[in-house]
């Protein structure tokens, strides 16, 4: 019998048929994966990703909020752009954005339409991710984009979007994450990142670290793909920050961008600079734009939603959602919550999966002033047990566990006190379960 997709529920009950990877303890492998299946299915559904100009953009720190800094930098010229994201927090249709807004159920059930046709004629074992990101890819040819931001999933190489053909890749901050399908060294993740780069087309590169830049130097001189460093073609200058915003100037080549974020996070210059200096890249292509208007740009990356990272909800105390979820990104958020300069203490709320490098991640939290250790729902979920006894091993305090997530963040509230800060953190998925608690409590 035919698959018949009609509402939300018949695309969540289609998608829940195929392996999740997401939520899979172990899963895939570079010796087990490739992208056959993908060109595929694309293949089956008459490609659709080829009817639009696009970015692809991996990275082990900053690619979702650089590729929403792009999305809306293109937006801000007039385009009609489509955005594709993973995980999601709250929402499946939060994952593909049309216009600047999250896919409506009734596009999201026509695209899926689509997606059952090819499937009958495509491969037969496909995970719900590659699925997903065909539904994106059609739902972007079906609501005709001009322009679309694609973020990978995981690593690059072998990740079900590295079938597009882009003007501009992308590769921002590398750091060991993923260590089990990607590689136990900066060295080894970074050839998987690079992965996404592509003959000839140029290649801003946002990491750092000299063995990851060497990596991506290498690759790009093979591949003959213009290459673009931050720190030397383009960087963030004059940095200040001013109460929950930061302030810069975003020197991307001969141009100078100010800029003003309505985000804390140091790190955030560096992700939209990321962006503009893709943008830039795209821009001088008179098929995509025209003119750049910089101001507007500017204007739109002040405005640009980052649900997830470190958003500030307000209240008393300060409640702040967190999707960081490994060393890097841990470090930099509680830095973030640290420059805020609350009176009262940081207190957290933290779930780790246990396929990252939990020990490295406990020994990060053990620098707030209390933290709350809870499960959240997944089979990847850490034991709130085995966080709570690294955290104490790293000289943690006030170390407790949370019953379930609520719990946790109810206990965080109390400890907080009306001039503290409650960050949740520490997973995407504890992230996504408590984002509408932290909303009511400070009443937005």
């Amino acid at each position: 019998m035919a698959t018949r997709i009609n509402t939300l529920n018949d695309v969540l009950s289609y998608l829940s048929a195929h392996t999740d990877y997401e939520r899979q303890l172990g899963g895939r492998t570079r010796e087990t994966f490739d992208l056959d299946r993908m060109v595929e299915l694309l293949n089956a559904a008459g490609r659709p990703d080829l009817g639009y100009p696009c970015a692809h953009i991996a990275g082990t720190k900053g690619k979702g909020s650089t590729s929403r800094f792009l999305a809306a930098a293109l937006a801000s010229q007039g385009l009609k752009v489509g955005l594709y994201t993973s995980p999601h927090l709250e929402r499946l249709n939060e994952r593909i954005e049309v216009g600047g807004r999250e896919i409506s159920d009734k596009d999201l059930v026509k695209a899926f339409r689509t997606v059952v046709k090819a499937r009958e004629k495509g491969p037969g074992n496909v995970t719900f991710f590659e699925v997903l990101t065909l539904a994106a890819m059609v739902a972007f040819a079906q609501a005709k984009v001009e322009v679309a931001v694609f973020e990978v999933g995981l690593g690059g190489r072998l990740d079900a979007t590295n079938v597009v053909n882009p003007l501009v890749t992308v590769i921002t901050e590398i750091g060991l994450d993923h260590t089990q399908q990607l590689g136990d060294t900066i060295e080894e993740i970074a050839r998987e990142k690079a992965g996404i780069i592509k003959p000839g087309v140029p290649v801003v590169c946002g990491a750092q670290l000299p063995e990851a830049q060497r990596v991506i130097s290498l690759t790009a001189r093979d591949e003959e793909a213009p290459l673009i460093v931050f720190g030397k073609d383009y960087e963030a200058r004059a940095f200040q920050r001013e109460g929950r915003m930061i302030h810069f100037t975003a020197a991307i080549r001969e141009h100078r961008y100010d800029v003003r974020l309505n985000n804390p996070a140091r790190f955030m210059a560096d992700n939209a600079c990321h962006a503009l200096c893709a943008l830039e890249v795209m821009a001088s292509d008179p098929d995509i734009i025209d003119v750049l208007d910089r101001e507007k740009v500017s204007k739109a990356l002040f405005t640009t939603p980052l649900p997830g990272r470190f958003e500030i909800f307000g209240g008393a105390p300060t409640i702040v959602i967190d999707s960081a979820h490994n060393e890097l990104s841990l470090k930099a958020s509680l830095a973030t919550a640290r420059a805020l300069n609350v009176k009262g203490p940081v207190v957290l709320v933290a779930g780790i999966a246990r396929d990252k490098d939990v020990e490295a991640c406990a020994g990060v939290l053990a620098g707030a002033d209390a933290c709350i250790f809870t499960g959240y729902n997944s089979p990847r979920a850490s034991d709130p047990r085995d966080l709570i006894t690294l955290y104490q091993k790293f000289g943690g305090r006030a170390g407790s566990i949370g019953a379930s997530p609520q719990a946790a963040f109810q206990n965080a509230l109390g400890i907080a006190g009306k001039s503290g800060l409650v960050l949740v953190t520490g997973s995407t998925y504890l992230a996504g379960e408590l984002r509408a608690l932290a909303r009511e409590v400070a009443g937005v």
